[in-house]
């Protein structure tokens, strides 16, 4: 079962080509962008291992129940809700940023009210299911995407249309000293650890540091990819111009012997396989978080209806937030709330880490 630990950090890996991470890096590509990518690396590395090092001394138990077992109620339960919150939240600005982005390429009559409403309803019969049957779904899905996104990767770096001139270009800027927006972004690519927090009920913890080594490879590569790819088709200059430039690159793009010559309907098509994945995922993990929350402070209580009838009513009420968010805002603001979730994240990302190596720490000593 350790492999599925991989599957979910390629998740957040691949996602995160096209929404959030090259969102910021392209706005600070003048401000340090390519300093925060190398600072990036090593941290997103070591959170990502000491997190996994220290779960796996609470071998087939998630944070709430590791949290029960050392924490105080008063600490613990408003600590899951906080880091179950903020994990529904990453599912939610990937879900909306993907029904703009089919609004935008793909169908541009449909109402985008629509548009999230089917994406929600897909997110939340998934985000529902037993977290065996998540896992799943989550190796069926990056075994048929991976491929296909380090296809597209290949062929984008081969294009004719990529000038690594330009590429040489933005690394004068490399001695820039990074925004703490761009150190965030970055860092958030090697994100998809968190999900051991319900996961390791399932994962043996310790089996996954034998291929640890895969982590920092695996994101160096797409970080790497995710920024200087675009940069050299487009350069540093025009590269502004595009809200998404990775679709706009991969529309560049074309199979001369391929059954879809466009490449960019290709990689919607992956990508949106994948923005549905990440959504089930983290409204799933923090679905669990919330449950164990609820579980912690009212055990042994009566409850008037089954935990999978709450579970549907509790995604139905994050449904209905996403589709008011995604209603209230315009593109703009929406992206300068994801900016400022981002730049929330990896401090509280930090102190988790922390937590849970501490409390590791102690527990061995006892």
């Amino acid at each position: 079962m350790s492999r599925y630990f991989y599957y979910l950090v390629i998740m957040c890996m691949s996602l995160n080509i096209v929404i959030n991470v090259p969102m910021v890096l392209v706005q600070e590509r003048f401000n340090g962008a390519i300093m925060s990518i190398l600072i990036s690396i090593p941290v997103g590395t070591f959170l990502a291992y000491f997190f996994t090092k220290a779960m796996s001394r609470y071998k087939s138990k998630g944070l709430p129940e590791v949290f029960a077992e050392e924490l105080p109620k008063y600490v613990s339960i408003p600590y899951l809700f906080f880091l179950g919150m903020m994990w529904i939240l990453s599912g939610t600005f990937a879900v909306v940023s993907f029904s703009y982005i089919i609004k935008l390429y793909l169908m541009p009559e449909m109402d985008v009210r629509v548009i999230t409403g089917l994406l929600i309803a897909t997110v939340i019969f998934g985000a529902a299911r037993q977290t065996k049957s998540v896992m799943f779904l989550t190796e069926i899905i990056i075994i048929i995407t991976f491929p296909l996104v380090a296809f597209i990767l290949f062929k984008a770096v081969t294009s004719d249309f990529f000038y690594p001139i330009h590429v040489l270009r933005e690394l004068h800027f490399t001695w820039q000293w990074p925004s703490y927006s761009s150190i965030c972004a970055s860092t958030y690519l090697f994100t998809g650890y968190i999900n051991l927090g319900i996961a390791n009920r399932y994962i043996d913890s310790s089996k996954v540091l034998r291929f640890f080594w895969l982590v920092p490879v695996l994101g160096t590569l797409i970080i790497i990819s995710t920024f200087f790819i675009p940069l050299g088709f487009f350069g540093i200059e025009a590269i502004g111009d595009f809200v998404y430039p990775w679709l706009i690159t991969a529309d560049t793009l074309k199979m001369e012997y391929g059954f879809i010559e466009r490449v960019s309907f290709f990689f919607l098509l992956v990508f949106l396989l994948l923005s549905l994945l990440f959504g089930i995922v983290t409204w799933h993990i923090g679905l669990k978080l919330i449950i164990g929350m609820v579980a912690g402070a009212k055990r042994g209580k009566r409850r008037l209806l089954s935990q999978r009838a709450y579970s549907f009513i509790f995604l139905a009420a994050v449904g209905a937030g996403t589709l008011v968010l995604g209603e209230s805002v315009n593109q703009r603001e929406f992206f300068t709330i994801v900016r400022y979730w981002l730049n929330f994240r990896l401090p509280a990302e930090v102190l988790l880490v922390l937590t849970i190596l501490l409390m590791s720490l102690r527990r061995k000593n006892t």
